[in-house]
């Protein structure tokens, strides 16, 4: 960035500041909208000047070189201004006087927006990007004409009001008339004659504008008027600020302190300052306490805010949570002069807050109940299938009855994790898998000296959406190699991993059993249990792959089902 863009910027933050200031100062008076109108516009010419001369491209130079074609706006704000302050406001009581002062401005822009009247392109100088004079100079000399006269005729009524006034109207009419004059004359050299002759230098209209303003805020500083400085702001900014204020010197003692900060601790002004900084604490050496818990060294060493929650308390021993932010002020040895302290009263959040966690609170012993009620529910459905299967004299549906007691059971047990667990949304899904194969295995009355188990899973918590469907199939798969893989007598084992990379997860359930009939098909088999794989395989975005060699093993890669609103 050159030294060209950097004062544009400049500029552009000095008149920000300003039209905040000159607003606020006394927002019912049409002199302070305008001139804050001014300082915005003025801002905003200066920041689209920044934009174009440290542009990286010819297109984006142009844009904003034809975006700051708003400037004949200003000329049309300067005569408003001077008109009002020469006390010519009797003009403004016909509405044509508005017409005449910015229509001229308002046709000369539209038409350099849409057209390429006033501006033919760009180029590339040694102070940035800047415009090219265009082929037909009508409208640019029309522009021309149009500043030079809007900017003599205000400079011009406020000379003559100058030359008519006494005493401090003459003086402020004199800062007012320099302000106006000067960015206007070392504009029209810059912007106009030069480059008429062919010597292009920096346009310097925006930075002189600036100067301008802040030449008159001086002028109104110096002689008592309404000030524009930044003491005056700072004063402005710190008895208006809701966040309350306290300046310590370097003793921490209390130097000053806003309205705000007597409000909050309920104390007169001048009983607080001269006092230890600590008197307002809640805890006995609460502020030492504060600033030795952040930094074990001096304070000056800080280079940053402190933000710490801490408590003070009143005047009439009432406690008050707050937000504090300590800054130091150094010297030019970075000697501890002072420190900032900048807070806000957190009691209203305080109270939400704790309001918020008893919902919470409760509604987590509300789902705990829910998944407790679950459990026991579907225990009893998994009771009531057992009761009913001694009736069943058939083999074949006493299995069915059986299969269906077992998924049932592996259901009840994530909801018997859940209600154990902290989070009512989330399985611990290596413990889940150990209790679901030692409960088939004692179910189906495994000897797992003769049978046995080895289980791989990495450290995972899954979904509820996920943990059911992805538990039906280990239930399913392990189910079905302890019914079928071994024989009796015949010693073996049974292996499940689960690994989680990236966003992917493989399981793996096999069996060094019997393996699977042959030419069996088992995405077109008739077996409920492993429909239920696929459909489940399905359900949670997954595929699954049948290895027949040396048993049988099933690889299943699968995604974690996003959670979906319940509302």
């Amino acid at each position: 960035m050159n030294i060209y863009a950097k004062i544009s910027l400049l500029a552009f933050i000095v008149c920000f500041f300003l039209a905040n200031f000159i607003y606020h100062k006394d927002s019912s008076k049409t002199m302070n909208k305008l001139v804050a109108a001014l300082c915005l516009i003025v801002g905003l010419l200066s920041f689209i000047e920044f934009q174009y001369r440290q542009a990286y491209d010819y297109e984006t130079a142009l844009f904003w070189l034809r975006v700051s074609t708003i400037w004949p706006i200003v000329p049309s704000i300067l005569l408003h201004i001077s008109l009002i302050f020469t006390d010519h406001k009797n003009i403004f009581k016909s509405k044509l006087a508005y017409l005449a002062i910015y229509l001229p401005a308002i046709i000369i822009i539209s038409l350099s927006l849409t057209t390429n009247l006033l501006l033919d392109g760009a180029s590339q100088q040694y102070w940035g990007w800047t415009y090219e004079f265009p082929q037909n100079p009508l409208l640019f000399n029309l522009m021309s004409i149009w500043t030079l006269f809007a900017g003599f005729t205000a400079g011009t009524l406020c000379f003559i009001y100058y030359l008519k006034s006494y005493h401090l109207k003459r003086l402020q009419a004199k800062y007012i008339f320099t302000g106006l004059y000067l960015p206007l004359i070392v504009s029209l050299i810059s912007d106009l004659v030069l480059p008429a002759t062919s010597l292009r230098v920096p346009e310097m209209t925006m930075a002189m504008s600036t100067v301008g303003i802040t030449f008159i805020s001086y002028g109104i500083w110096k002689h008592k008027f309404p000030a524009l400085t930044s003491a005056v702001v700072a004063d402005k900014i710190v008895s208006t600020m809701s966040n309350f204020l306290l300046i310590l010197d370097q003793n921490r003692d209390i130097l000053t302190l806003n309205q705000a900060a007597a409000d909050i601790l309920e104390y007169e002004e001048q009983e607080l300052v001269g006092k230890q900084g600590d008197i307002i604490f809640a805890q006995k050496n609460g502020l030492a306490s504060l600033l030795k818990s952040t930094i074990d060294s001096d304070l000056s060493s800080l280079n940053s805010l402190i933000n710490k929650e801490s408590q003070l308390k009143t005047k009439k021993g009432e406690i008050i949570p707050v937000i504090l932010s300590l800054s130091p002020i150094v010297d030019e040895n970075s000697g501890l002069m002072g420190i900032v302290c900048i807070g806000s009263d957190i009691k209203d959040l305080k109270k939400a807050e704790d309001k918020i966690r008893t919902s919470l609170e409760e509604k987590e012993v509300l789902l705990q109940e829910v998944h407790h009620r679950v459990k026991n529910n579907l225990q009893i459905i998994s009771s009531l299938l057992n009761l009913q299967s001694r009736y069943i004299q058939d083999e074949g549906d006493l299995e069915l009855f059986r299969d269906s007691q077992s998924r049932v059971k592996s259901m009840a047990i994530i909801h018997e994790k859940l209600y154990k667990s902290n989070d009512f949304a989330h399985v611990d899904f290596k413990e889940y898998i150990s209790s679901l194969t030692a409960y088939l295995f004692h179910y189906y009355s495994i000897d797992p000296d003769i049978i046995k188990l080895e289980v791989e899973v990495d450290n995972l918590m899954l979904s509820m959406d996920t943990a059911i469907p992805c538990g039906l199939i280990i239930n399913e798969l392990v189910s079905n190699s302890l019914k079928y893989a071994f024989p009796p007598g015949r010693e073996g084992k049974v292996s499940i991993k689960l690994q989680s990379k990236n966003d992917q997860f493989l399981l793996e359930v096999a069996d060094d059993g019997v393996g699977l009939p042959e030419n069996l098909d088992f995405k077109k088999s008739e077996s409920l249990g492993l429909r239920l794989v696929l459909s489940l395989t399905s359900q949670i975005n997954g595929n699954i792959k049948l290895i027949d060699d040396s048993g049988t093993k099933y690889e299943i890669n699968f995604f974690e089902i996003e959670y979906k609103d319940r509302f």
